[in-house]
């Protein structure tokens, strides 16, 4: 124990000795446990938002549904039976024995409708908004929902039964009077019908969004009275039955007594949920979310790791001749390695105590992503579990990258102390060096795996993560060389950085591997997204060619009909032109009198390898009949296009590839032989398209109309309408009953919704591990600054004034932070250049509404440079000469 007391005693003062530079390696390792901590309160306070929202998410213990799974596509296009006329309603003897039931057992019911096919648009005197499909609830405001009065947010402290003063009111969700603008008051339109209705209160959109409706939670929710069901063209009977029993309740028994009243044929049509099963099922989403967030977050405490390391590497060589002086008192190999352990030890405690501070308090801004994530409030609380999970992992991470210079300690030899002013830090070995890589990769990946529950897999992980991030160093060593070599065109003081930021490549390497990491996420979800986003929108332009996509209801009976429904509205706008395009699914028999050959790679078994082979010569055929003049089949690289002379003619236009692993091409004058539902039809090819290479395949190959018998496999109208007209005519369109239209930007909206609600925890994991970049950064500046004293104190001595050295400095981490932000932006701009070039064909390394943001990330970065520069390197050049060139 008394040796145990010195180690620690000693360790503490040289600690205290530096403390300016200990300082900054307990922030390092702070700001990861940081990370660790928030990012675990983050998973852990989702868990307990899904767990105590599950009553009323169900809006009761049990809940019946005709408007979940196999009928929710039948309740979008309107219908009211399912397969074999089976009804997907409670009929009223129905709804009689389960109100029977609800009294004989103390229950609080409401019956409701939920429909997914209504579309609302803004509209006062001057504009038209643009129509937004929503998840819609028809209500009796009395009864709904058992679980309680909803409380709306506008007007403030109003409850729901109160907000239908009016036949027309309607009660809209937050979000949705977010995205249309639209306030208590204002009169928006509904499909099916011309009358207004008045918003007349807005309701928090926890209220219906979450893992069970992600519909709300993307595009919003509204409430109908249910007396307004004939109106809206929507069945008055209910098809959801929400049930709160009283407190204390048996849920289990109660469904069993209940399923005496449900009829045997309803059984496949009728959806059961009981509070029960949801909370064991957010109970493990919210299990798989918190471990996905806690391993994004690692990341932050290898960099503080590293810090560490570096901490470390850097005060044995500043005490070379403290240690050679022990040794040659006395103290063996191992009490001087353990003198140094007790130094990690102390700084372990140190910065894991402040970074479960930092978390708890990044855990409240933390949570607003988790909210902007989930759709729902997170109550922020104080978690002790996530707490010791930081300060656990922060030791775990200090002690183990702390091996490494102990080793280099330990082999610091006497001899050194009859060299006084020589600085010698000692080769630590080969073997000596694979143990501590050994040891990282071990005790990390342990701590991962049992993050994941695969301790092997979490050790492979760590491996291979270790392995590319050493390559990674690698590039960034040479490029850290290759800067150091740039001319300096006679400028002393760009001359003395460039040899400082090449003095000390692989530390200033890995810094600009942390610094480039973060900017690298954080411009990659939104290139990634925008990118993606410009795609889609351009490919469905392309192949669609309109911008609004039109479905009627009735086309399935009668396809001329529904054209003419679509047409009547077309022509009554000018510049309208409407386009019926009608979808087949052919097979390709043979190209030019030869079967096609399909590479299929590791499938060995006959029988797969056939359907396999089928299903990849299948081609997707578009017909299209159109006004539209200025209608294409995409950029025709040879040939020509279709024209109107060439209907009921077997020609096609298509692209030269005929899909993945067919490594038959076709040319013009290519002869087809194309079969679908056992008939075989020939083309022959008159245009040849550039190939798409992208994620919509849908219109690859187009015929002119008449040339196949028969229906196709599935048909639309598609309109194409300019800006200044797209509201009218999606409003004009949505008066027809059974007609829904989304635009092309509808698409482009639900993109970029599920981009912004599913980025949300990358985001701040990228923000998080940015902070804890930002910190090795000042660290990597203060050590060397540490290392430069003499070097500072040359300079002042021979005329140079402390501002300048500061300069001198800065315009060396400029240059880092530039490096850094501008090769993690690169990379992703790599990345969408690779992503445009398939989808698109052109080249789009940064998307146009992208552009600003990298701009910022790059402003950022040496924004961030600059504040570790000033921060720990502006009292070093502020000392005296004579402080700094006294021996120590």
């Amino acid at each position: 124990m008394t040796r145990l007391l010195f180690y620690l005693r000693y360790a503490a003062r040289n600690l205290r000795r530096s403390a300016r530079w200990t300082m900054f390696a307990v922030f390092c390792i702070g700001a990861g446990v940081a990370t660790v901590v928030a990012l675990r309160s983050l998973g852990l306070a989702i868990g307990d938002s899904l767990v105590d929202n599950a009553r009323v998410s169900n809006h009761g213990d049990i809940t019946l549904s005709y408007a979940d799974g196999a009928n929710s596509a039948f309740s979008f296009l309107g219908g009211e039976r399912g397969d074999a006329n089976q009804e997907v309603t409670f009929s009223t003897s129905e709804i009689g024995a389960y109100r029977a039931w609800a009294s004989v057992n103390n229950a609080q019911i409401a019956f409701y409708t939920r429909a997914f096919s209504l579309q609302v648009t803004a509209v006062d005197a001057v504009d038209v908004g643009r129509p937004q499909l929503i998840s819609t609830l028809l209500i009796d405001p009395q009864t709904f929902p058992p679980t309680g009065e909803i409380i709306a947010l506008e007007p403030a402290g109003a409850a729901l039964r109160d907000l239908f003063s009016t036949p027309n009111s309607v009660v809209i969700s937050e979000n949705m009077a977010s995205q249309q603008n639209l306030q208590v008051g204002d009169t928006v339109r509904v499909s099916n019908t011309t009358e207004p209705f008045i918003v007349s209160g807005i309701v928090p959109t926890e209220t219906e969004a979450g893992t069970r409706d992600f519909f709300a939670a993307f595009f919003g929710f509204a409430y109908f009275h249910i007396d307004r069901a004939e109106t809206l063209q929507i069945d008055a009977d209910p098809n959801v039955l929400s049930i709160a029993l009283p407190d204390g309740s048996d849920v289990n028994a109660a469904l069993h007594r209940l399923n005496n009243l449900i009829p045997q044929s309803q059984n496949w049509l009728l959806n059961v949920i009981t509070v029960t099963d949801i909370i064991e099922q957010n109970k493990i989403i919210g299990d798989y979310i918190g471990r996905f967030i806690v391993i994004m977050g690692l990341g932050a405490l290898l960099i503080g790791g590293v810090g560490i390391i570096n901490t470390m590497l850097v005060m044995v060589g500043r005490r070379t001749n403290e240690i050679a002086a022990l040794k040659t008192f006395g103290l063996k190999g191992r009490q001087i390695g353990s003198l140094f352990l007790a130094e990690a030890f102390l700084l372990g405690i140190m910065g894991s105590v402040t970074g479960a501070v930092m978390g708890v308090l990044l855990s409240i801004a933390v949570n607003r992503y988790g909210e902007a994530f989930l759709q729902q409030k997170l109550i922020w609380r104080i978690y002790p579990e996530a707490i010791v999970y930081g300060l656990g992992l922060g030791m775990v991470v200090t002690l183990v990258f702390g091996i490494l210079p102990i080793l280099t300690a330990n082999r610091v030899r006497p001899a050194i102390i009859l060299r006084p002013n020589e600085t010698h830090i000692p080769g630590v070995g080969v073997l000596h060096s694979l143990i501590a890589l050994l040891l990282v990769v071990v005790v990390i990946g342990l701590v991962a795996g049992q993050i994941i529950g695969f301790p092997v897999v979490g050790i492979i992980g760590v491996a291979l993560t270790l392995l590319i991030l050493s390559i990674l160093v690698g590039i960034l060593w040479v490029i850290v060389w290759l800067v150091g070599k740039l001319p300096s065109f006679g400028y002393v003081d760009f001359r003395l950085a460039l040899r400082n930021l090449s003095s000390r490549r692989l530390r200033t390497a890995t810094t600009l591997l942390a610094l480039s990491a973060g900017m690298f996420a954080l411009s990659s979800i939104t290139f990634v997204g925008v990118g993606t986003r410009e795609i889609l929108q351009f490919q469905l332009t392309r192949s669609f060619g309109g911008n609004v996509l039109v479905f009627p209801v009735i086309s399935m009976m009668s396809p001329t009909l529904g054209n003419n429904i679509v047409q009547n509205v077309a022509d009554r706008f000018e510049g309208v032109y409407n386009t019926r395009i009608a979808q087949y699914t052919a097979e390709i028999l043979r190209v030019d009198g030869q079967e096609p050959e399909v590479n299929i790679p590791f499938v060995d078994d006959q029988g797969v390898t056939r359907r396999v082979d089928r299903a990849f010569r299948s081609l997707p055929l578009q017909a299209r009949i159109s006004d539209n003049p200025d209608l294409s089949s995409g950029t025709i690289i040879a040939g020509r296009d279709l024209t109107p002379e060439d209907r009921g003619q077997n020609v096609i236009v298509l692209s030269a590839s005929l899909g993945f692993g067919v490594e038959t091409t076709v040319h013009v004058g290519s002869e087809l032989v194309l079969r679908m539902r056992g008939v075989e039809y020939p083309f022959t090819v008159v245009g040849i398209l550039q190939d798409s290479g992208g994620f919509v395949q849908l219109g690859q190959a187009f015929i002119p109309p008449e040339t196949i018998s028969g229906n196709p496999g599935f048909q639309l109208n598609v309109l194409q309408a300019s800006d200044d007209q797209l509201n009218e005519v999606l409003l004009a369109l949505s008066e027809v009953p059974f007609v829904f239209a989304i635009d092309i930007t509808f698409i482009d909206g639900l993109l970029k919704r599920l981009i912004d609600q599913f980025s949300a925890i990358p985001t701040v994991v990228g923000l998080l591990s940015l902070l804890a970049a930002a910190v090795s950064m000042a660290n990597t500046v203060s050590l060397a600054t540490l290392e430069r004293r003499r070097q500072i104190g040359i300079l002042k001595a021979i005329g140079l004034k402390g501002r300048r050295v500061l300069w001198v400095m800065l315009l060396e981490n400029t240059l880092v932070g530039l490096l850094g932000g501008l090769i993690g932006i690169g990379v992703s701009a790599l990345g969408v250049s690779i992503l445009t070039a398939l989808g698109q064909g052109d080249i789009i390394p940064i998307p146009a509404d992208a552009m600003p943001v990298a701009v910022a990330l790059v402003v950022a970065s040496v924004i961030i440079a600059w504040a570790a520069t000033f921060l720990s390197a502006r009292v070093a050049v502020r000392e005296r000469v004579a402080n700094v060139l006294r021996y120590e």
